[in-house]
């Protein structure tokens, strides 16, 4: 075998600091010697930029590592400036028109292809059957099996046609659960039955090269409290042995609390490895990557069956990146750098966002568009602080100063999750009598107090029109009658709503989820 430390190394997907190679990214680049890589917004500030500290790693290290990315779509983009953003996976099904989904995935594969990047960690086939679920929404393509099925087989198809690999997540689905696996283990209740009918049919019907495991607890198939990520029941027992799955399993970041409340990375780090799992990945802490990787070494050099696994690890890895050369010699469409973010792409995006945006009137009223004489602009915004998947805000949407300017009216910005004084809310309620009000939202249908507030509003309001800018669950509040689902809040969806609310386009995305309250009419 080749150097022992190199070839440990190949098990370890590690996220890096900086945008450049200093001192600090250098170190754990040697220490670790990784067999992939991962790029968060904090590395990225342009694609020449991006597409140098790529080669200088490559060259650092000797060795072209796999690099990766969660570059979804819509909330979840890594790369953003003077890259092509196309909407979400959900924003994508609205369009009703599945090729979007080739078409979004493409566009993203040329651009990641082009500065270097090798596997998008993506897309999510989680089924969206629990509106609860706060961690999947718009990043799944629906809350049914044969819309995720359809629209993410043309999703992968359209990454491979671009060079790139995709990663079907989260195994074994997490689209049914309340728990955030960022902040703790969340508990699923399905049986395996369930399981193989429901959650796992995309992945069953989907030829991806790999499977990312993630942070969930199944008691009805799993023996022991542990997480999916972690235990044999579900990554050798069902994976390999039942499913029959061939490829490489690389699981979700061991820093998330799913993981990190309960063991430490050295910890998780083996007994993953031990259970089945091919990649392990911790994306933050030098210090838990290295103390992991020494943990590997030791085990290796002094457990028979942990060798015997790895060196299974280890042969899907080298697969995979057969794999990886494979599909980068068929794409026969590669770009140069200055063609990535170009005109037509962008077209393009804007196309399927302008097709995405949809509008529900629940009244006779079919004279609400083009929007007119707004009085006042309320936004109920995601609180800054809980983000998980998604990188931090620094700032408030910026879906907000456009629309403000547009419709000349300031913009009321109130955070969720945190409680309104209830003075406040009586003076929204009282300052709502009798106006025209366009108020946008961010899951405010998971808080109880907010859809009060919100249906209050309405009662008193001439006209309430409600822009849910995440869940499409929103609009089901009741009391309000004039809806818009955007699925997301990037500029190109800031550009297709504003579209809308003047009467330049007309609305024609259609609800891609089947789900409704017992109130909504």
């Amino acid at each position: 075998m080749e150097n022992l430390e190199k070839a440990l190394g190949k098990l370890f997907l590690i996220g890096i600091q900086g945008t450049s190679l200093n001192s600090e990214n250098m170190k754990a680049l040697k220490s670790i010697l990784p067999g992939a890589i991962i790029f968060f917004s904090r590395n990225i500030e342009d694609k020449y930029q991006l597409s140098k500290f790529i080669e200088d790693i490559k060259n650092f290290l000797d060795y072209e590592p796999l690099f990766c990315i969660d570059q979804e779509g819509g909330t979840v983009t890594r790369l953003k400036k003077g890259f092509t953003i196309v909407p979400s996976a959900m924003g994508v099904t609205a369009t009703s028109e599945p090729e979007n989904a080739y078409i979004s995935a493409n566009l993203l594969a040329k651009e990641m292809s082009s500065v270097g990047i090798d596997w998008n960690l993506a897309p999510v086939v989680d089924i969206n059957n629990n509106p609860k679920n706060s961690v999947i929404g718009i990043r799944s393509f629906s809350d049914d099996k044969n819309v995720v099925l359809k629209f993410a087989r043309e999703y992968v198809k359209g990454l491979h046609d671009g060079g790139v690999l995709s990663c079907l997540k989260h195994f074994p689905g997490i689209g049914n659960v309340n728990t955030d696996p960022h902040l703790d283990l969340p508990q699923g209740e399905s049986s395996k039955d369930d399981l193989l009918s429901t959650e796992l049919f995309p992945f069953l019907n989907i030829d991806s090269p790999s499977w990312m495991p993630t942070h969930v607890y199944l008691p009805k198939i799993q023996k022991k409290k542990e997480p999916a990520s972690l235990s044999e029941d579900i990554l050798t027992n069902l994976v390999r042995e039942e499913l029959k799955y061939k490829g490489v399993l690389i699981a979700d970041d061991f820093e998330m609390g799913g993981v990190a409340n309960f063991y430490t990375a050295q910890e998780a780090v083996i007994k993953s490895l031990s259970s089945g799992m091919n990649i392990v990945s911790i994306c933050h802490s030098f210090e838990k990557q290295s103390k992991a990787k020494n943990a590997v070494l030791s085990k290796y050099k002094n457990d028979d069956n942990f060798k015997k696994k790895i060196n299974l690890s280890l042969e899907r890895i080298h697969s995979l990146m057969k794999i990886s050369a494979d599909l980068k010699e068929k794409n026969n469409n590669k770009i140069s750098l200055e063609e990535v973010g170009k005109k037509e792409h962008i077209k393009l995006a804007q196309n399927i966002v302008d097709k995405s945006i949809t509008v529900l009137n629940m009244s006779h009223d079919t004279r609400f568009l083009p929007l007119k004489n707004v009085d006042e602009i309320y936004y109920f915004a995601k609180e800054l602080s809980s983000y998980g998947i998604e990188d931090k805000r620094t700032q408030i949407s910026y879906i907000i100063e456009p629309i403000s300017k547009e419709l000349k009216t300031k913009v009321n910005i109130l955070e969720t999750g945190k409680i309104i004084d209830h003075e406040v809310r009586e003076e929204i309620i009282q300052n709502s009598k009798n106006k025209n009000i366009l108020v946008l939202s961010e899951n405010a249908y998971l808080h109880s107090e907010l859809v009060e507030l919100i249906s209050k509003m309405s009662q008193k309001t001439k006209k309430l029109i409600l822009v849910a800018l995440r869940n499409p669950y929103d609009v089901f509040i009741p009391k309000v009658e004039y809806g818009i689902c955007t699925y997301g809040f990037n500029e190109n969806i800031q550009t297709s709503l504003l579209k809308i609310l003047k009467g330049k386009i007309n609305p024609t995305g259609n609800l891609p989820i089947k789900w409704r309250p017992k109130y909504a009419r």
